[in-house]
C-alpha cells in the first residue's frame, strides 16, 4: 500500500540538506558553491577536508532513508517502504530547501535498502570495493555496483508490480545523477 502522506513526508525528510547545514555551521562553507556543488558526503569531505564531516553527512543521509523506509514498511508494507525510499532519495537529490539541487542519493538509498533488501547493499559494497581495489575509478565502480545491486532488488520484487515500479524509479534516480561524472571518467579512461 502507498499513500500521498508517505510520499510527502519521505520527500521532505530526504530534502534535509545535511552536507549544506553541517558545512555551513561547522566550517562556514557553502558546500553547494564549492567542489562539485553536490550536496552529499563525498563533496562535504572533499571541500572541508574533514573525514569526520564526510562520515557524519553520510550517516545522517543514510538515516534519512532508513527512518522513512522503516516507518512506511512497518505501517503499510513493502511497497510503501520502497516508495518511501524512492521519495527520500528524490528529496535528497532534488531538495526543496536547496532550489531542487542536492546529492547523488547513494547513502539515502542504502538506508532505505537496508530495510527492504539488505542484500542489495551488500552486493553494491562488494562490487564497489572490489573495483576500487582494482584501481578502477570512482564513478565507474559506483555505477557498476548500482547496476549489480539491482539484481537482488528485482529478484525480490519481481512479482509485485507496484514495488517493481518504485524500485525502478529509485535506481533510475540514483543512476541519473551518476551519468555525467561517469561520462567524464570514461573520457579520461577508467
Amino acid at each position: 500500500m502507498f499513500n500521498l502522506a508517505v510520499a510527502i513526508s519521505a520527500y521532505l525528510i530526504g530534502s534535509f540538506p545535511t552536507a549544506y547545514v553541517i558545512g555551513k555551521h561547522v566550517k562556514g562553507i557553502d558546500i553547494s558553491r564549492n567542489g562539485t556543488g553536490n550536496i552529499g558526503a563525498m563533496n562535504a569531505y572533499e571541500v572541508t577536508g574533514s573525514k569526520t564531516i564526510g562520515i557524519t553527512v553520510g550517516l545522517v543521509d543514510l538515516l534519512k532513508g532508513l527512518l522513512v523506509t522503516f516507518l512506511a514498511q512497518h505501517e503499510l508494507g513493502s511497497t510503501a517502504g520502497l516508495a518511501a525510499a524512492f521519495f527520500a532519495v528524490l528529496g535528497h537529490n532534488y531538495s526543496i530547501f536547496m532550489r531542487f539541487k542536492g546529492g547523488r542519493g547513494l547513502a539515502t538509498a542504502a538506508g532505505g535498502l537496508l530495510i527492504v533488501q539488505p542484500l542489495a547493499v551488500a552486493v553494491y559494497l562488494a562490487v564497489y570495493f572490489l573495483l576500487r581495489i582494482s584501481k578502477l575509478k570512482l564513478y565507474f565502480s559506483s555505477v557498476s555496483g548500482i547496476i549489480l545491486a539491482s539484481i537482488p532488488i528485482f529478484t525480490r520484487f519481481n512479482y509485485e508490480p507496484a514495488s517493481a515500479v518504485f524500485a525502478s524509479l529509485l535506481l533510475a534516480t540514483i543512476l541519473s545523477k551518476h551519468l555525467v561524472p561517469l561520462k567524464n571518467e570514461l573520457q579520461n579512461g577508467i
